[in-house]
């Protein structure tokens, strides 16, 4: 059973002067963050809301028209536009962890000024779009040229989550790519991540050893980093729930290479208090569990001209 995520739809062209549709639909528009950092405050109708920062087009925040609260972010998160944000959806690109040195952790996507380029609502959507390319700082850790772009999708029930990057070099090249989202739990010892039995995966716990997930419901109860390999091109549909009980988040994921579906993979991660770092601190790691599509599980490359695509929709239950 799908969760009715739509397949992902090229990015609208759009001038340099943005547009801004402010009206009863809904609302969308530039404001400002913490430490008068620049964001982006969504408002649906319904009352869900959405803010993004510009720096590293990190979603902070998604609240359902209840009012509650669906991501997380530390308490201990720096807003310096020094550091990434820990916590809300880092972006993450063009590589997954650090196997490349001369990169920092998880690439640098995540820490680089991002550009708006559309801010819209219709009935009963509101939607805004960012984008970054290579520049002079990210050409002397990694000598590639890129875009990226980011397009965040406000709906009353949902928000959808799709990131296109595309090739503008000459040759081709590998990259890895990802998008690091933080649920908010009220404790994750009591929750479960469902959707994964069946699936080979990499236990990053025990130096990335190969096994095979039995279990219908993964449990965080310890220091947890799994990279699930998926092997489905189709939409893979993973279920955050109250351990034992009834679900929290229905999750929906897809990539894509050249326009022909990929199997998205899922890493599944919280760092518990052995591996909390410096800027979560403890017990912050109790209150979230990361769930993060990805074509991360091998360097995939990319043709010149060519765009590679994931999305992750979210659908908040309780």
């Amino acid at each position: 059973k799908h969760f009715s995520a739509r397949a992902l739809e090229p990015l609208a062209h759009t001038s340099p002067s943005f547009q801004s549709c402010l009206s009863t639909m809904g609302d969308c528009k530039p404001a400002k963050g913490k430490n008068d950092l620049d964001t982006v405050v969504m408002t649906h109708p319904s009352g869900a809301s959405a803010e993004i920062y510009l720096w590293g087009a990190t979603l902070t925040s998604y609240k359902s028209p209840c009012g509650k609260e669906n991501i997380f972010v530390s308490p201990g998160a720096k807003f310096d536009e020094k550091a990434a944000i820990r916590g809300g959806i880092p972006v993450v690109f063009p590589q997954f962890g650090r196997p490349d040195e001369a990169m920092p952790q998880h690439g640098f996507a995540r820490i680089s000024k991002w550009t708006i380029t559309e801010l819209k609502s219709s009935e009963d959507t509101v939607r805004a779009a960012f984008t970054v390319a290579d520049n002079e700082a990210s050409v002397s850790q990694w000598p590639h040229k890129f875009s990226l772009a980011y397009r965040v999708e406000l709906t009353a029930t949902s928000l959808k989550l799709s990131l296109q990057v595309t090739n503008t070099d000459a040759e081709a090249w590998p990259f890895q790519a990802l998008l690091h989202t933080y649920f908010c739990v009220s404790d994750a010892a009591d929750i479960g991540v469902e959707g994964l039995k069946g699936l080979s995966y990499e236990d990053k716990t025990t130096g990335g050893e190969p096994k095979e997930e039995a279990r219908d419901q993964v449990e965080v109860v310890g220091y947890t980093d799994s990279v699930y390999l998926n092997n489905d091109p189709a939409p893979k549909e993973v279920t955050i729930a109250a351990k034992g009980g009834a679900p929290l988040y229905k999750l929906s994921h897809t990539a894509a290479l050249e326009g022909a579906a990929l199997p998205c993979d899922i890493v599944v991660w919280n760092p518990h208090e052995e591996k909390s770092p410096g800027d979560l601190p403890v017990p912050a790691y109790k209150g979230f569990v990361c769930v993060e599509p990805g074509l991360v599980g091998k360097p995939h490359d990319l043709k010149p001209g060519a765009v590679a695509e994931i999305s992750q929709t979210i659908f908040p239950v309780a």
